[in-house]
């Protein structure tokens, strides 16, 4: 393992709660735990708003009229101006704009690699996906719903208010905890090529993209990060994965992103 700035977390150890809640939304589970039914209620409705908003899978959201020519609305507005600004924060690594690249690599479709002339045509396109940020700003949203301390599990992305122990996984052994700490008032991000691959000709590749070349990645193990607010720690840790351990760690301290490479 190698770590920037500090070590990070995957899996809430312990849940003390008197209300727990899942719901499926954005393509996977969401759990959350507090001690107002209502108010996870609430949380769980904002998330289905922030998913009606920005999803990509569906063809009536805001983003997808966006993609296809429409204004945005202020809300969408104002998100897409902070993920643009982490696109150059981040030397590219980080790229909402990589439809193009989902589209030639179909990923949504059992995948294929595309030919070198697709993927320089690919690169060329405007249209946002939303992977590398929606759960987490649906997060941010959810979280002002509830009051008091709370733990939100979107799909292995943490947000919690308060103090709770958690432990880092073993992104290949998913049920194995690797490493524990205590997550306080911070959201965990956790980036793994190696929970979605497809295999072409024998090559092995995620559904994680380097935006400046193009290329799907292959897997290699995980990167976490821990910042003061979902989006953040999303953003984050999808860059650091690109980046790779090396090139990542460097950004990470320069930075002063906690990050944790296994």
């Amino acid at each position: 393992m190698k770590l920037a700035a500090t070590a990070l977390a995957l899996i809430v150890a312990a849940n003390t709660f008197a209300v727990t809640r899942a719901r499926y939304l954005m393509g996977t589970v969401c759990e959350v735990s507090a001690a107002d039914g209502r108010q996870i209620d609430a949380a769980f409705a904002e998330a289905a708003r922030v998913e009606a908003m920005i999803s990509t899978w569906r063809n009536d959201s805001e983003l997808a009229r966006v993609n296809a020519g429409a204004p945005a609305g202020e809300e969408l507005s104002s998100l897409l101006r902070v993920v643009d600004v982490w696109r150059d924060k981040s030397g590219g690594a980080f790229n909402p704009h990589i439809r193009g690249l989902i589209d030639v690599w179909k990923t949504r479709e059992g995948g294929a690699v595309p030919s070198a002339a697709d993927i320089a045509k690919a690169l060329g396109r405007k249209e946002i996906e939303e992977g590398a940020f929606g759960k987490g700003y649906a997060l941010d949203r959810m979280l002002a719903k509830i009051d008091g301390d709370a733990i939100l599990n979107f799909g292995g992305q943490l947000l919690v208010r308060g103090s709770y122990d958690v432990t880092i996984a073993d992104p290949e052994h998913r049920d194995s905890p690797l490493y524990k700490l205590t997550l306080t008032n911070a959201s965990l991000s956790t980036s793994s090529g190696s929970e979605k691959t497809f295999i072409v000709d024998g090559h092995v590749f995620t559904h994680i993209f380097d935006p400046r070349t193009g290329e799907a990645l292959p897997p290699r193990g995980s990167v976490s990060v821990i910042a003061s607010s979902a989006l953040l720690a999303d953003i984050q840790s999808t860059a650091l994965y690109v980046m790779g351990v090396d090139d990542g760690l460097r950004w990470a301290d320069a930075n002063g992103v906690a990050a944790l490479f296994i």
